[in-house]
């Protein structure tokens, strides 16, 4: 029943030990939850966009609520894996569609999260586009891997 909560957690620290190991490999730093917070803080204003995230003033507790909301949309994202998995292909949980569904999932962060933080599509306004968007990929297949291993745990 609550599948997905395991899947979701599990995939999401799988992306974080892996920006861990490509911090220790390549010096590449892992992402900045407290912007995240930062910009999750401001929703509520209806702020969607701050193209100046970066030189924004903190917001209380912007770490915590950058976990929480890294964490929440890694579970949300379980959930949608699942039900694509079981409900729309009928299938199981397996590498393949796992990985499909990691790597897929960057689109979100190029197309999405970047741009409305000031990054730009794919990270071109970031002092090293190729490095952000390998950081990206890395992140994204420990994602992909992640669900996988979750998969495996529950038993799909």
């Amino acid at each position: 029943m609550f599948d997905f909560l395991i899947v979701g957690v599990v995939a999401t620290l799988m992306l974080d030990i892996v920006q861990q190991l490509m911090k220790l490999a390549f010096g590449w730093p892992t992402t900045n939850w407290g912007i995240i917070g930062r910009w999750a803080a401001g929703l509520p204003q209806g702020q969607f966009v701050n193209q100046q995230i970066g030189k924004s003033p903190p917001v209380k507790n912007e770490l915590t609520l950058g976990w929480l909301v890294h964490y929440g949309v890694g579970i949300a994202y379980g959930a949608i894996y699942l039900f694509l998995v079981y409900v729309v292909f009928g299938t199981t949980p397996g590498f393949v569609p796992a990985m499909i569904f990691g790597l897929g999932s960057v689109a979100v962060t190029w197309f999405m999260m970047e741009p409305i933080l000031g990054a730009g599509v794919m990270g071109a306004n970031t002092p090293n586009p190729m490095v952000t968007r390998l950081h990206d990929l890395g992140s994204h297949f420990g994602f992909g891997l992640g669900l996988y291993l979750g998969g495996l745990l529950i038993g799909g």
